[in-house]
């Protein structure tokens, strides 16, 4: 069954809105089942679509292709490095106890909203259901489409707010811990191991002054911006990079319309305006993943493939917008308004005007 523009747009927002607001009761009333709940209504909302995003047929046909496949050509896709292990395993795994491909997306969807909702958790005890509120609207959707992308990136956002949270931070279990969720993320999708450098933050921020940090990466920016391509050709041409490696790179063609891009500049300069002014730590390490998202949406500029990866720093320019937000508003009433606004209208005209990620109109497996 396939909805109406206007009744998908209306579907989304409506469990969006109530899942955060779910969100909201169980933190303040310590209620776990409303918890249970906001988590998976947009669990379902994702993992129970027929035809809605980009990848999703593409992902259906591999799903069959893989389950009638003998084990040897499964097992052949990862340890050449064509196919992530994950979801070969779960599409092997889904072929023999019969289940349809939704079995995969359901699987990688709580992946992604489970790992959203705990970055939240740690990130913020008491504004946690606003942020995830948030991450639906703006981060979420992208699931419909990059969906291993979208499960290894949360995967990743959530090791990296255990490191920003700093609880048992010198606990062998703890860093044993994030060391698992950065080999998962690694396992969804191979492209995750060019988010390492983040999780080594609180020793970047411990060790290069501000000033220096923020010449260093603008640098960077503006080698990505302006003269990627041609630095990648010098380092091909000095076998540093295999030119195979290279054509797979810039493959996929970039895009020029790259919201994330402009977000990361406009907050990066919101934080770095800040330390320098009281010299606060954790806005350091909010402007230095800003200009770390500013160096992967600026490489998006020419390749699709790295600038994907910009969607881990979109969950903190996300979580960033909330916080700036909360500091200009003091009314709880206020803040829960403005963020509202932002997030629908975000969703409104860049899902479902423009239509990226083709998650309009939504259609169910069911019907």
């Amino acid at each position: 069954m396939e909805l109406t523009v206007f009744a998908s747009a209306v579907l989304y927002i409506a469990v969006f809105l109530l899942s955060a607001f779910l969100a909201r009761v169980g933190q303040t009333r310590k209620l776990r089942s409303l918890k249970i709940f906001a988590i998976v209504l947009p669990i379902l909302l994702v993992g129970l679509r027929l035809h809605t995003g980009t990848d999703t047929d593409t992902y259906r046909a591999f799903y069959v292709q893989v389950g009638n496949e003998d084990l040897a050509a499964s097992i052949s896709r990862f340890t050449t490095g064509s196919m992530e292990p994950i979801i070969v395993l779960l599409s092997r795994l889904g072929a023999m106890l019969h289940l349809d491909a939704s079995f995969v997306f359901l699987v990688f969807a709580a992946i992604t909203i489970i790992s959203l909702y705990f970055t939240t958790r740690n990130l913020s005890k008491q504004h946690a259901w606003l942020y995830y509120g948030m991450l639906l609207f703006l981060c979420y959707p992208e699931s419909l489409n990059i969906m291993r992308q979208m499960a290894a990136v949360s995967v990743q956002a959530l090791a990296l707010s255990y490191i920003i949270k700093r609880t048992h931070a010198n606990k062998p279990v703890h860093v044993v811990g994030v060391i698992l969720l950065a080999l998962l993320s690694i396992g969804l999708h191979y492209s995750s191991i060019l988010l390492i450098p983040a999780l080594f933050l609180p020793l970047i921020v411990k060790h290069i002054r501000g000033r220096t940090l923020f010449v260093l990466m603008a640098i960077a920016v503006t080698i990505c911006l302006f003269a990627l391509p041609q630095v990648l050709n010098i380092v091909s041409q000095l076998g540093i990079l295999p030119q195979k490696h290279l054509d797979t790179f810039l493959a996929t063609p970039g895009s020029i319309i790259n919201v994330k891009f402009f977000a990361a500049t406009i907050l990066t300069g919101v934080f770095f305006a800040n330390y320098f002014r009281r010299r606060d730590k954790k806005d350091k390490e909010y402007g230095f993943l800003m200009m770390l998202g500013m160096i992967y949406s600026g490489i998006g500029f020419y390749s699709g493939y790295v600038g994907r990866m910009a969607t881990f720093f979109w969950v903190f320019i996300i979580i960033a917008i909330v916080n700036l937000i909360n500091q200009l508003f003091k009314q709880e009433r206020d803040k829960l308004v403005v963020n509202s606004l932002i997030a629908v209208s975000y969703f409104v005209l860049y899902f479902v005007v423009l239509g990226f990620d083709e998650i309009i109109p939504y259609s169910f497996i069911i019907g």
